[in-house]
């Protein structure tokens, strides 16, 4: 046993190796990871910084626009006020030299410029610019345009009539010139205004434009920058990334290492074992041989030790003293009779570990209706019936599957109850790639308690009244184990139990068969 317990050592001693190995592999790629994760972060900064800087240029833009445009509707609102003061002034010297000459070509200008005065007026209020401040002017202009288009109306309507006298009479008062005063007064007033806005406009936007150089100067500055360093952590990165591939190759190496040892080693341990349950079952078959010889020549002898005893009448209870050694012959061979089966058993479970799996396209429902027709006096025996639905194919081993199935078919009817209604049902259906098969039966079912114990060699559940080791499902399990697949059992005391085998349905899912 020493050689076994160094290789164990050794083993472990590698194994550790192997992870530490690993491990450190696995912590330079999380480090590189971390290393990564900083310089996004930089990188983020970074782009916020320029984000802002970008922003922060568009809303000087966006205010010199604005100031752009307030410059250029007071620059319109400027001409418009200079020409409602000239329609004026030529309204007014039309009127005058109509009252001097008295000539009606004078009255040309007036005549069709006299009636845009007003609405010329009001159009200063309508069209007013939203910065212009003195508004109320405007409609102290507008009131004394009007008045102003009325006095002039007035004055030429004297004159054409030839109410001279009047006519002079209005001039003398100078109404209509302290009028063109007050008027020339309001619009000077509104275009200084206009004047002052524009010119608050330039100098603010001349202050804005500054600014905004200075604001896109720092922004190439920063775009060049950051350009630097993104191309830095650019180089930065693929090198960590190459370090991070390079780490998780030599990870992915050290790993399938680690799994060929680990499967040489489960391998060499299973050979082990079926070599140790070989020579187990070979040692104890030995010294049982021998046994069941030397019971067989007790036997002889004991045959003619009685007879003579008989013949000499020296035994006068040989009658009885005969059954005892018959019935003790008897406890010895069932014995022996048992320990073989055990013994065979263990054998025949080394030997199914060891045998070659072979891959095939199996009809499930032919093969369970062999089976079945294999076990058909037993059922009739019970007087019970098998039902076999539709089972879909599988890829698996066909040996290993008639075994499985003839293993729960048996044991399925061993437990059936004996009043004419038993019955079996064997089903199967697809769930995604996989086959589930179910056998089910209405016998007299099994303790939850249990459901893992029966799948234990030599473990049976319930009462002990039904022949058998505690082989069979044990025996099943190892093999649905073998070919990839999984059992499971749902029952309950008094009705029944339904065994399910779960495979897979390729041959690239089965683990266990060799194509």
């Amino acid at each position: 046993m020493k050689p076994h317990r160094v290789s164990y050592v050794d083993g472990r001693a590698s194994a550790a190796k192997e992870s530490v190995g690993v491990m450190a592999s696995f912590r330079d790629i999380f480090t590189l990871f971390r290393e990564s994760r900083r310089e996004a972060a930089l990188l983020g900064a970074a782009a916020s910084v320029l984000i802002i800087l970008t922003t922060f240029s568009f809303w000087l833009s966006h205010r010199l626009e604005d100031g752009s445009r307030t410059g250029a509707e007071m620059n319109r609102y400027y001409g418009k006020l200079g020409r409602v003061a000239r329609m004026m002034r030529t309204v007014e010297s039309s009127q005058r030299g109509y009252l001097l000459a008295g000539t009606e070509q004078y009255l040309r200008p007036y005549n069709e410029l006299h009636s845009q005065l007003v609405p010329r007026t009001k159009s200063l209020i309508e069209s007013a610019p939203s910065a212009l401040e003195e508004k109320e002017r405007l409609a102290v202009l507008l009131n004394l345009m009007m008045r102003k288009a009325d006095e002039m109306a007035a004055t030429v309507a004297d004159a054409t009539n030839e109410r001279r006298d009047a006519t002079i009479a209005r001039l003398k008062e100078n109404y209509g010139v302290k009028l063109s005063e007050q008027i020339e007064e309001n619009i000077n007033a509104l275009q200084d205004e206009a004047t002052e806005k524009r010119e608050e406009i330039e100098t603010n936007a001349a202050e804005l434009r500054e600014i905004k150089t200075i604001v896109d100067v720092i922004g190439g500055v920063a775009v060049l920058a950051f350009s630097f360093l993104s191309i830095w952590f650019l180089m930065k990165s693929n090198a960590a990334l190459t370090k991070a591939h390079k780490a998780l190759e030599k990870t992915n190496n050290d790993l399938e290492d680690i799994v060929r040892h680990r499967t040489a080693a489960l391998q060499r341990a299973n050979d082990e074992i079926q070599r140790f349950a070989y020579i187990v079952s070979h040692d104890l078959r030995s010294p049982l041989v021998n046994i069941m010889g030397f019971t067989s020549e007790l036997e002889t002898l004991r045959k003619e030790l009685f007879e003579r005893l008989e013949k000499a009448n020296a035994l006068a209870d040989a009658d009885v003293l005969s059954k005892d050694f018959d019935e003790a012959f008897g406890f010895i061979k069932s014995s022996i009779a048992r320990m073989d089966r055990l013994i065979n058993a263990i054998l025949k479970i080394s030997r199914q570990g060891s045998r070659p799996l072979h891959s095939e396209l199996i009809e499930a429902k032919a093969l369970v209706e062999t089976v079945v027709s294999n076990v058909a006096h037993q059922i009739r025996e019970k007087d019970g019936r098998i039902t076999v639905g539709d089972l879909p194919p599988v890829l698996s081993d066909r040996m290993s599957m008639e075994q499985i199935f003839s293993n729960l078919i048996e044991n399925a009817i061993k437990f059936l109850k004996n009043d004419g209604h038993g019955e079996i049902k064997i089903e199967g259906y697809l769930r995604g790639v996989d086959v589930v098969y179910s056998v089910s039966d209405n016998g007299r079912g099994i303790d939850p308690r249990d459901h893992q114990r029966i799948f234990e060699l030599f473990r049976r559940a319930g009462p002990q009244d039904v022949p058998g080791e505690g082989m069979g499902l044990a025996f099943v399990s190892a093999l649905v184990r073998r070919l990839g697949g999984s059992i499971a059992v749902e029952s309950a005391l008094g009705i029944g139990a339904t065994f399910k085998v779960t495979l897979p349905g390729t041959a690239a899912q089965n683990r266990g068969i060799a194509a």
